[in-house]
């Protein structure tokens, strides 16, 4: 009977992991999606308004799949080029699932998507690397359920960096083929690169260091050194072509813009200390600012010293790569010598995010090792039973979160305030510190107020009516009593074009930034819209091919590999 059962799980393996990561990426949102309520933390508001000026944009142009530059529906609604600054890809599915589940709803739904993404790449790259699938799942459920990355999306509200994490184990394994594997398997690193840049510009930064440090993993096997760095070079080119219609208009951008209004951190002072990492980790901490990685990590670790005899030279670098990882989270790491270089990342604790497969990779051999179960009959049961541990482990925390929050707080949203909450974000972390000052009045979509006189009197000359909100800017109408020079409610960025009465204009700008156009006598419309730059359309274009080459080749790849009965890449 027992070995039937055995021979019916590896038939049926794909199936019934699958199942399993379904049912697991239901448990990871308890008991917040029965809820109704959603914990915005310290930036699922910024999130909620990428999220929802996606999606009316995509209803306003019937285009579902053309990312618009700006958002003239969210963000106060005011044409924020955020899309040129914080990379979309990652997010069409979630404004796509808003047309049918709106609001919280919908959201719990992208979250469940997303945990099975991630759930289902760590799975993917763990079992290639420990050529287990038994064990590739265990490594898939610790990671996916690990405490720093629940932090992200349920405390910290960091979307982003949340996403970024179904993205890392690719990296990883990109690395593992470059110095110790088949380093024909280059390609996996470009794509996991280009896909975290496509989704958080500050964690492509901590990857790029990441990529660095684990290019150390060459010590564990020093053979055609030449050819594997050739392979490096060719991943890092593959990858910049993959992202770069996203880097290409940011580059654009920033050269237009200068200095931006994002917030910077000294990163000797926002590195936390070890002793409150560690303290909070046993308590699994839920509060935003007692970042911390969980008391399974350390229960992993300590495993790992325990069987240190026993593991693989590849185990131990494991285990000592996740906390070089943890180190650099904390202020006993050099920052000060780092600040110019590596300041964008504003907070050191972010590493740990990198740290996580690592330490779940070797943390399941470890769990083995010690339980004599690497080889025998007794993973059957020890891998669920840990599985089941790891799970409990976050749904405790969860409902511990669950239950600090309760109704009062001003960071819960229902769907009652939802539509209020998704568009009325006033971030300004992507206007020139220049531009800041008039962001009030910008916010207003007032020409006459815009236009206020320094006594603070506002024109009577100006009359104001009903304006549009298109996909890719805004129209205004005006009647003026004068012909005159007035200021637009806007900040100019590079793609914006202006017209007046259907003829262009070239704006003027002042000292803030801000768009000053000329109208004539009597009824004006004036349009403030964005049009795709020739770097855009250029770097569009080299991406798409790039991406399509690339896939193309790993599908005839694969196939011929089918063909020939060889494995699974």
């Amino acid at each position: 009977m027992r070995q039937v059962f055995r021979q019916t799980i590896q038939k049926y393996w794909w199936q019934l992991e699958l199942l399993a990561f379904v049912i697991l990426s239901l448990l990871w949102i308890l008991p917040w999606d029965f809820s109704g309520k959603l914990y915005t933390g310290d930036d699922l508001g910024f999130h909620l308004n990428r999220i929802q000026g996606l999606y009316q944009a995509f209803k306003l142009s019937g285009n579902w799949f053309q990312i618009p530059a700006v958002a003239t529906t969210a963000f106060s609604a005011w044409g924020y080029p955020i899309n040129l600054f914080y990379p979309a890809l990652s997010l069409i599915p979630a404004a796509w699932i808003q047309a049918v589940a709106t609001g919280v709803g919908g959201y719990y739904v992208y979250l469940i998507l997303l945990n099975l993404v991630t759930l289902g790449i760590a799975a993917f790259t763990a079992q290639r690397i420990l050529k287990s699938r038994a064990q590739g799942f265990l490594v898939a459920v610790i990671y996916g359920f690990a405490q720093y990355r629940f932090l992200d999306f349920f405390v910290r509200g960091a979307l982003a960096e949340g996403i970024v994490f179904a993205f890392l184990p690719l990296i990883f394994y990109g690395i593992y083929c470059l110095t110790i594997g088949d380093d024909r398997r280059w390609y996996w690193l470009a794509i996991g690169m280009a896909l975290i840049a496509l989704t958080h510009v500050i964690s492509l930064v901590l990857c790029a260091v990441g990529v660095v440090i684990m290019l150390s993993m060459w010590v564990l096997r020093r053979d055609q050194l030449g050819w594997r760095l050739q392979h490096l070079g060719l991943a890092t080119g593959t990858a910049i072509l993959l992202s770069l219609s996203f880097l290409g208009p940011l580059v654009e951008q920033l050269k237009q813009v200068g200095k931006l209004g994002v917030a910077q951190y000294t990163l000797a002072d926002s590195a936390t200390q070890l002793g409150d990492l560690l303290s909070n980790s046993l308590d699994n901490a839920t509060a935003s600012n007692q970042i911390n990685f969980g008391v399974l990590f350390l229960i992993l670790t300590v495993l790992a010293i325990v069987a240190w005899k026993r593991l693989t030279a590849f185990d131990r670098y494991c285990l000592i790569l996740g906390w070089v990882f943890v180190f650099m989270a904390t202020n006993l790491f050099p920052w000060g010598l780092f600040q110019g270089m590596l300041g964008v990342i504003q907070f050191p604790w972010r590493f740990l995010a990198l740290g996580c497969f690592p330490l779940s990779l070797v943390g399941t051999r470890a769990l083995l090792i010690v339980c004599h179960a690497l080889n025998t009959n007794r993973q059957w049961w020890l891998i669920p039973l840990a599985a089941v541990v790891a799970v409990g482990l976050s749904m405790s925390t969860s409902e511990r979160l669950y239950r600090q929050v309760g109704q009062g707080t001003n960071k819960i949203v229902t769907n009652a305030n939802y539509q209020a909450t998704a568009t009325q974000d006033t971030t300004t972390d992507y206007v020139a510190q220049k531009g800041q000052v008039s962001m009030a009045a910008v916010r207003t979509h007032s020409i006459p107020v815009m236009n206020t006189q320094p006594n603070g009197q506002v024109p009577t000359t100006l009359q104001q009516q009903q304006g549009q909100n298109l996909p890719n800017g805004l129209i205004y109408n005006l009647h003026s009593t004068v012909a005159q020079r007035i200021k637009l409610p806007q900040i100019y960025y590079t793609g914006y074009h202006v017209y007046v009465n259907n003829r262009e204009q070239q704006p003027r700008l002042d000292a803030n930034g801000v768009v000053h156009v000329k109208v004539p006598a009597g009824n004006s419309q004036i349009r403030y819209v964005y049009q795709r730059t020739p770097i855009q359309r250029l770097t569009g274009w080299v991406s798409l091919l790039t991406w399509l080459g690339l896939l193309g080749t790993m599908a005839y790849r694969w196939f011929r590999r089918q063909k020939a009965g060889l494995s699974k890449d």
